[in-house]
């Protein structure tokens, strides 16, 4: 697999950004909701946006940055047991999921939206359709 560029947003205190780099990952660690949407007007689509749950659900103005931003698959990292709106998200990862387990289940999901994303993104005459953008 090409490497992964992948966008995280909020407080890394478990190290999740530090393993997906030494995994091959092209980690862009964003702190604030300006500096997540700068990195998702950048040019080239994510493979792959985390969002690490934050304390009264501020993650949620991340969440919808993110939908309307990108087709990027959506991942959160959970950091309580607390009731989450979690359908929002493609794949979530419990607080004490070990890294062999979700950096396994986060390849299989980049590798099935890069699949995905290449079949609808491929017109039938070959030519390419327009990607999501969004406006920094």
């Amino acid at each position: 697999m090409a490497t992964a560029r992948v966008i995280h947003f909020g407080r890394d205190d478990c190290h999740r950004v530090s393993v997906l780099r030494s995994a091959g990952y092209a980690v862009e660690d964003c702190r604030s909701l300006r500096a997540f949407r700068e990195a998702l007007a950048v040019d080239g689509r994510p493979d792959a946006v985390f969002i690490t749950e934050r304390e009264g659900n501020p993650q949620g103005d991340a969440v919808s940055l993110s939908k309307s931003c990108s087709s990027a698959p959506l991942v959160l990292f959970r950091r309580s047991n607390s009731e989450l709106g979690e359908e929002s998200f493609d794949l979530v990862i419990d607080t004490l999921t070990p890294p062999t387990r979700w950096l396994v289940e986060i390849g299989e999901l980049i590798a099935r939206s890069r699949t995905v994303n290449r079949t609808a993104h491929t017109a039938p005459n070959g030519s390419r359709t327009a990607s999501t953008a969004c406006d920094a």
